[in-house]
């Protein structure tokens, strides 16, 4: 009979069951996608971030090639070099294998001297030469203009050499030219009288644009770029090279005092890397570093590894971290609302059916077996929702990430809710337990009771506080995370939860007040009302509302957070609109001033490293030299880039700062705190400068400038040092800020626009992944809040229509269900709105300092949370319309009832 029960009453709840089976799936979906939206996000910024990185990240392994004994590191025979290059890529460990674009062979001589030729060049410079090694690579690059390759098979006492046209012009070589060069390299003194025979047999030029990272002339310059002095009256040599087979080198390596240098540089491929590859590649390059040997084989020479792979992204993975962080925050947050959205439906399927519960239980079921019963229709219910939601992470993309937490947290709610639910409404029920008879033992019952609910309840508060002390203490201390970090991804959990316990706690108290006032209301309407409002608020529609609106006023927050953060971040990075670096003149500066939308410029001069003498010791600052109008200029910007204070203490370096013994400054607070004593000044130059500080500046430039700061009169400056002080910027405002920047023509890397600063900043992928996240999360929390009212209405839509019909007996009219349903539904809104705000606020403003805002908006510190009105304003609203159209669902059910049917039904004798 198992079976045929679950069967019918799966017919009769069919509505309601494919409702659960619905929030199944798309918190199926949720567990799934939101580790792979971290997932993606990550791996797509480790990849932007090799790729902006460029060569920095190239891998460069270094050997000695040639006969001498004496170096610091086994050398490599010429002969073998090539070999050993070819299988130095197979050797590499597993994680740069997995990265590996390409590599590029290099092997460069020392300078020698060029002693003579025959015929004699006509250059009248020294010519300093270097061999360098033909490989299969750079010869392929290669066409000749005259000559032809060196043969494979070299004499005994001739290298033959190929010149590029350039080095063939510099040098007054050409084909069929024999020069000598010295066996000593120049550094070491070129004394040495042994000298080796070169004869030039080809002359060269580039077969083409051999540019770019796979360019196999990027580790041999000289080549096609021989260093030519200009000026006449300097002596020093030309320095060029010439290029040989590798017959040619081992030639040249027995006679020179010195090895070659062999470079193998090995490119790394953008597109392969992901997080977890970026570290890993990192610690084997580490590791590599450090012992290099299972690179060389069965060769007796030593290789050298480096690379600034490290250093060129470090930025990454705290940006990495950053995105992690708030990302598994959020996807976390959505999942528990869903969760409880779950339990709030799965609580309402029991409801129905509790009458079918207690007749069972009636009859001698068991416990046991009215567990298995609803585990049994559970589990095939739950089934189908955990495969549909898995199958629409399949379709969005072929792969799912899988994190077992969240899996299996998902399919622990949908298989269990129900059947803990079921058994906890037929315990009661028929289960021996009678109520004393006396009043005292029913009051000791009660306080028990009580008792453990403060018990549950402060355990709750207890793990909430230990969530948040340990993400507060901790931080982000992992720079790369492989899924949702429990502790942050609890703590916006439980701050919904401790709210929610303080608002079944406090909400009695208003609605006592509401209530009086309902019942000395006229009629049976608002007595009926009150009594429905005081018991309106439950445990699971309120945590699932309350939830719900915290996610949304977290993520509206966070994304008006991170927007200001950014704003500000970029006029610490740029100073203004724009900002051109150099020197400006008077007219260029007047110039700016006049062209169409500039709003305002201003010049300065800057010198770092300035050493300060404090009294008690010394420090050194950037002296930033100011005209009168520069605190103006930064006070009338959008956003305020300077307090009053600072205002006020700028203006005060003015023009008249020129007179008097000592020059007046401006410091910032960490030099103020230095001072001691009046015997203060700097070292300009040779000329030490006494100075008087008259006021105190914030780190206005510190975005862009070395701190610490110390501000002058420019005209007071100059004074005081006997020559005139430049500029060496000027700061623009204005829309046609960036216009004006150009037309002083400049390098454009001289050129700093704030709206490129911002789109740069933007156009990371883990700002991008963060904002999608917000985004999607403010959907999600918005469907789950108004599911959620949804849900709430259904539950307690039969017991109004019960109490509805029995008092429309009285002649109150079908209309008044409408109040009805407005007073019972009122108080959940509110009071998940009010705790939703509270929550939200307070989840941003405790995590803000540890989810590493600072790596997204790119500016000098955490942000400060923005709390914004408007969208406190706009979830009101939306609470407001949601209630509404609760109101409006009820209304639509009602309309259905009959007085007569509703009535027949044996639950109101």
């Amino acid at each position: 009979m198992m079976a045929t029960i679950a069967l019918r009453r799966a017919r009769r709840d069919l509505g309601v069951l494919l409702v659960w089976v619905a929030l199944v799936a798309f918190a199926m979906l949720l567990a799934i996608a939101g580790p792979r939206l971290q997932r993606n996000t990550v791996d797509a910024g480790a990849r932007q971030a090799v790729a902006a990185a460029g060569s920095a990240t190239d891998v460069l392994v270094g050997a000695h090639v040639g006969q001498n004994q004496n170096a610091d590191v086994a050398p490599v025979r010429a002969t073998e070099i090539r070999s050993l290059a070819a299988k130095v890529p197979g050797r590499l460990p597993a994680a740069v294998r997995a990265v590996f674009a390409g590599s590029e062979l290099a092997v460069v001589g020392p300078l020698t001297r060029l002693s003579g030729s025959s015929p004699a060049t006509t250059v009248s410079r020294p010519i300093d030469l270097q061999l360098d090694l033909l490989t299969p690579q750079n010869s392929r690059a290669l066409e000749y203009a005259s000559g032809s390759a060196p043969t494979s098979a070299q004499s005994s006492s001739v290298v033959d050499v190929v010149l590029s046209s350039a080095g063939a012009a510099a040098s007054g070589l050409g084909v069929g030219s024999v020069a000598q060069i010295s066996t000593e390299p120049v550094e070491s003194g070129g004394a040495d009288n042994d000298t080796i025979t070169l004869r030039v047999v080809g002359i060269a030029n580039q077969a083409h644009a051999a540019t770019g990272d796979a360019s196999p002339w990027r580790d041999l310059g000289t080549v096609w770029k021989p260093v030519v002095p200009t000026d006449p009256a300097n002596s020093e040599p030309i320095q060029m090279a010439a290029l040989t087979n590798v017959g040619g080198l081992q030639l040249a390596a027995e006679q020179y005092h010195d090895t070659f240098t062999a470079t193998l540089r090995i490119r790394l491929k953008p597109a392969a890397f992901t997080d977890a590859l970026e570290s890993q590649v990192g610690s084997s390059l580490a590791a590599l570093s450090g012992n290099s040997s299972r690179l060389t084989g069965s060769s007796n020479g030593q290789l050298s590894v480096s690379s600034e792979y490290t250093p060129a992204l470090a930025a990454y993975p705290v940006r990495a971290a950053a995105a992690t962080a708030q990302i598994s925050m959020m996807a976390a947050g959505i999942l528990g609302a869903a969760a409880a959205l779950i339990l709030l439906v799965s609580s309402l399927l029991v409801a129905r059916r509790s009458a079918d519960t207690a007749l069972e239980r009636a009859r001698g079921a068991s416990l046991a077996s009215i567990g298995l019963r609803s585990l049994g229709e559970s589990a095939v219910f739950a089934a189908v929702g955990l495969a549909a939601g898995w199958g629409a992470a399949v379709a969005v993309r072929s792969v799912p990430v899988i994190q077992s937490a969240l899996v299996v947290a998902v399919v622990a709610v949908a298989v269990f809710a129900m059947p803990v639910q079921s058994i906890l409404v037929a315990r009661p029920a028929w289960s021996g337990r009678r109520v004393p008879a006396n009043r005292a033992d029913r009051v000791e019952i009660a306080r028990g009771v009580r008792a453990r609910r403060i018990g549950f309840e402060l355990t709750l508060v207890a793990l909430a506080a230990a969530a948040l002390i340990a993400v507060l203490t901790r931080g982000l201390l992992e720079n790369h995370t492989d899924g949702v970090d429990p502790l942050l991804a609890s703590a916006p959990l439980f701050v919904a939860i401790v709210v929610t316990i303080v608002l079944l706690r406090i909400y009695r108290w208003p609605l006592l007040v509401a209530a009086t006032a309902g019942r000395r209301s006229t009629g049976a309407l608002g007595l009926l009302a009150a009594v429905r409002a005081q018991r309106s608020i439950a445990v699971l529609p309120l945590l699932a509302l309350t939830i719900s609106v915290a996610l949304a006023v977290g993520a509206g927050l966070l994304a008006g957070t991170v927007s200001t953060g950014q704003s500000e971040a970029s006029w610490q990075r740029v100073g203004a609109d724009s900002r051109v670096d150099g020197p400006v003149t008077a007219t260029q500066a007047a110039s700016v001033a006049a062209a169409p939308g500039v709003t305002g410029e201003t010049t300065y001069f800057d010198r770092t490293g300035i050493q300060l003498r404090l009294g008690s010791g010394t420090d050194f600052a950037t002296v930033v030299a100011v005209d009168r109008g520069f605190a103006q200029f930064l006070s009338s910007a959008p956003e305020d880039r300077l307090d009053s204070g600072s205002v006020a203490s700028l203006d005060r370096l003015t023009a008249a700062s020129a007179a008097g013994s000592k020059l007046p400054v401006v410091v910032d607070a960490g030099i103020a705190r230095e001072l001691s004593g009046s015997d203060i000044g700097m070292y300009y130059g040779h000329t030490f400068v006494p100075i008087r500080v008259v006021g105190t500046v914030n780190d206005v430039q510190a975005g862009y400038l070395g701190a610490p700061f110390v501000y002058v009169n420019r005209a007071g400056l100059a004074a005081r040092i006997g020559h005139t002080v430049t500029t060496s910027a000027i700061l623009i405002d204005g829309p046609g800020a960036a216009d004006a920047a150009r037309g002083l023509a400049r390098d454009p890397n001289d050129i700093h626009s704030r709206a490129q600063w911002l789109a740069t900043l933007r156009g990371h992928a883990e700002v991008g992944g963060v904002a999608t996240a917000i985004t999607l999360s403010l959907i999600a929390a918005a469907i789950l809040a108004a599911l959620a009212l949804v849900v709430t209405v259904i539950g307690g839509a039969r017991e109004r229509g019960r109490s509805l019909s029995l008092v429309r007996t009285l002649g109150l009219p079908a209309a008044a269900g409408n109040w009805l349903a407005l007073a019972e539904l009122a108080p959940v809104v509110v009071a998940a709105l009010i705790g939703g705000i509270a929550a939200g606020i307070g989840m941003v403003a405790l995590l803000e300092p540890v989810i590493g805002l600072v790596a997204l908006t790119g500016g000098l510190g955490n942000p400060p949370p923005t709390f914004s009105l408007p969208i406190v304003v706009a979830l009101a609203a939306g609470a407001i319309l949601l209630l509404l159209i609760a109101v409006a669902i009820e209304f639509s059910i009602r309309r259905r009832d009959r007085l007569s049917e509703v009535l027949r039904v044996g639950e109101t004798t």
